[in-house]
């Protein structure tokens, strides 16, 4: 493979030839002059070339799946090279990327990943922005195809319309697509409550159904007239006309998403209040991972922070978080401790009756029948607790895994505790 080198101020190149046959190249510049001097590079391999002038259009091309490398010239208006790298990382087979104000030769066999420490993002500063853009796109209530979606949506101008429980980032993923558009004008939220009055500089528009008046279809009407794009959220279907309509899973639905968003925003939130780095120990991770988490990301991610804000330690620990988060992942914090001596009251009470009436010389023992049917219940309630979470029983249990295993085959339970 032949590369060309870095073109001098009159306009040349080294005569190298760029062999990448079968392949698409993308070439991102609004300038004329860049055009007439790379263009003869670029096509010379016999490769397809797509020219973009806009930065929505880069988004949009680079997701397609035959596209082998991008060249972006650095002045491309409205270029946010963190965004490019976090989407160009997330995708399944990432292209590489080539920056016109580097030498050719240097970084062009490396893929984006090397790339973004090596040349957009270091000099830029933009490192953090690019992790986080990457994880959110990853753990996306979109689904696995997330940085795709996302992309081709923010090169079109149709009124979208996320759908999805609350807490599961509707405004968050429209404000990344009104980012990824290049749009000039500015993001605005509207409200709950409010009437829409139009605005100076047409940007994009977020609203919540059901929270504008007077009408849903007269807010987005009004404002596409008036040259605003418009991202409706609602936790429900709604009929907004020429709208497409992007679904957004619970967090219960991706529960392989639990521990990667969790250990995601402890790293955040670390970072946002100048902590020393912290992380969260096996068990509080499994009892995560147990939680529902009813309100979704919102509330994992609020979670975490309060976590983060309230622990002195740099590793993250059931007992040493406050009373109110124990509470919210082990239900048993919230209850009137009981004492050693509280419990055996308890059940003596209720096997006062079962001794009373036993007679010696049956089928089964009493000492057996108790233990077990003890056990049995101790075992089924706990997975119940954890949703059939092994893993998160063994532990909330102080037992090994292989052990429980053992005693659930044993005594008949089945893993979803019933």
């Amino acid at each position: 493979m032949g590369w060309p080198g870095r073109p001098d101020r009159g306009g040349g190149h080294d005569g190298g030839t760029v062999r990448i046959t079968g392949r698409v190249i993308v070439f991102a510049t609004d300038s004329e002059s860049s055009r007439q001097r790379w263009l003869p590079v670029l096509a010379s391999g016999g490769s397809a070339i797509v020219v973009v002038r806009r930065w929505a259009e880069l988004v949009a091309e680079v997701a397609r799946p035959r596209v082998r490398l991008a060249v972006v010239d650095p002045a491309l208006p409205g270029l946010h090279a963190e965004l490019l790298v976090a989407l160009v990382s997330s995708l399944p087979q990432p292209p590489l990327v080539r920056m016109l104000d580097e030498p050719l030769g240097a970084i062009l066999a490396l893929p984006v990943r090397g790339l973004h420490v090596n040349a957009l993002v270091r000099r830029r500063g933009a490192g953090g922005a690019v992790e986080e853009l990457q994880r959110r796109l990853a753990y996306s209530g979109l689904g696995p195809g997330a940085a795709v979606i996302v992309a081709r949506a923010a090169a079109v101008r149709t009124t979208l319309v996320f759908v999805g429980p609350r807490g599961t980032g509707k405004e968050l993923h429209a404000r990344l697509v009104h980012r990824m558009s290049g749009a000039v004008g500015p993001f605005v939220s509207l409200p709950p409550g409010a009437a829409w009055t139009g605005g100076d500089a047409p940007g994009t528009l977020y609203v919540e159904a059901g929270h504008v008046r007077p009408d849903l279809t007269d807010v987005v009407s009004s404002a596409t007239d008036s040259g605003w794009r418009v991202i409706v959220g609602s936790r429900t279907n709604v009929d907004v006309p020429m709208a497409a309509t992007l679904p957004l899973s619970s967090l219960r639905e991706r529960p392989d998403s639990i521990v990667p968003l969790a250990r995601h925003f402890t790293d955040l939130h670390a970072r946002s209040l100048g902590l020393p780095r912290r992380r969260c120990d096996r068990r509080l991770l499994a009892l995560m991972q147990a939680w529902s988490w009813p309100q979704n990301d919102r509330e994992l991610d609020r979670f975490v922070q309060h976590a983060v804000a309230a622990s002195t330690d740099t590793v993250l620990r059931l007992e040493s978080l406050p009373p109110e988060l124990r509470a919210r992942l082990d239900p048993a914090e919230a209850a009137p401790t009981l004492s050693l001596e509280g419990f055996e009251e308890l059940v003596s009470e209720r096997l006062a009756a079962v001794v009373r009436g036993w007679h010696a010389g049956g089928a089964t023992d009493l000492h057996e029948l108790v233990i077990d049917s003890a056990e049995r219940a101790l075992l089924r309630l706990v997975l119940a607790r954890t949703r059939g979470n092994r893993k998160a029983a063994a532990q909330l249990l102080g037992l090994a895994r292989n052990t429980l295993q053992t005693h659930l085959q044993r005594l008949g339970v089945s893993a979803g505790g019933e």
